[in-house]
């Protein structure tokens, strides 16, 4: 890849995106990760990533740091899966993010570059945080005891036969995509994406795409 490509790449993707070279400094950074996070290209460039992320887990625990795991794996040629993190802003407020990975090789020498796409998934999040109360309100009703509600299985047994586009699809279905974006999003066209839905919910023996998204979650699927 040369230097034209990797702009086209970056202002030509719908998300927000930011590169980083092996060592973890930010040598692009988008327009649309500005508009996402706030910050602008002269406050990023030439930083290091976990100094502006500086990512949180769902238990408040930073998961950015210096001895960053996702530039190892790129380093050794590992794939690295979409991650969800709780991402700092411009104003100091946070907001969740899923990030997916690309390794690329600029110019003639090929230096390894480290392309991250972030999508907000904030709703995706609210949604899950509501889900675990209204869990915790039945446990209560029913007295029973909290973790015994939310650990206790709600689904069929973890099918073990969903095909990697199934489960990109759920993955797809759980932050909120719909059935022509899905589409959109994997070049396939709608009845295929409709009939991969129907494929999962069989498998999973849910009757609604909420409840295929919940059990998936329970099983660890996505």
């Amino acid at each position: 890849m040369e230097e034209p490509d990797l702009c086209r790449l970056l202002t030509s993707t719908g998300d927000a995106a930011f590169v980083v070279d092996t060592d973890g400094y930010i040598v692009r950074w988008s327009q649309q990760a500005q508009e996402l996070l706030g910050f602008s290209k002269d406050e990023t460039l030439g930083r290091q990533c976990f100094e502006i992320l500086a990512g949180e887990s769902d238990s408040n625990c930073r998961v950015c740091g210096e001895n960053c795991g996702i530039l190892k794996h790129a380093g050794d040629h590992m794939p690295v899966p979409s991650f969800d993190v709780h991402a700092q802003t411009a104003s100091g407020d946070r907001k969740w993010v899923n990030v997916s990975i690309l390794k690329l090789k600029l110019g003639a020498r090929q230096s390894l570059l480290v392309l991250h796409l972030l999508r907000d998934v904030g709703r995706q999040k609210a949604i899950e945080s509501v889900t675990k109360k209204i869990l915790v309100q039945i446990a209560q009703l029913a007295d029973k005891e909290v973790e015994e509600i939310l650990s206790a299985p709600q689904c069929h047994p973890a099918a073990t036969d969903l095909t990697k586009r199934e489960t990109e699809i759920l993955r797809l279905l759980a932050r909120g995509r719909g059935t022509n974006d899905i589409a959109e999003q994997l070049y396939i066209s709608p009845t295929t994406a409709r009939n991969h839905i129907q494929h999962i919910l069989e498998k999973l023996g849910c009757h609604t795409r909420l409840d295929a998204i919940l059990c998936a979650s329970r099983q660890h699927l996505i």
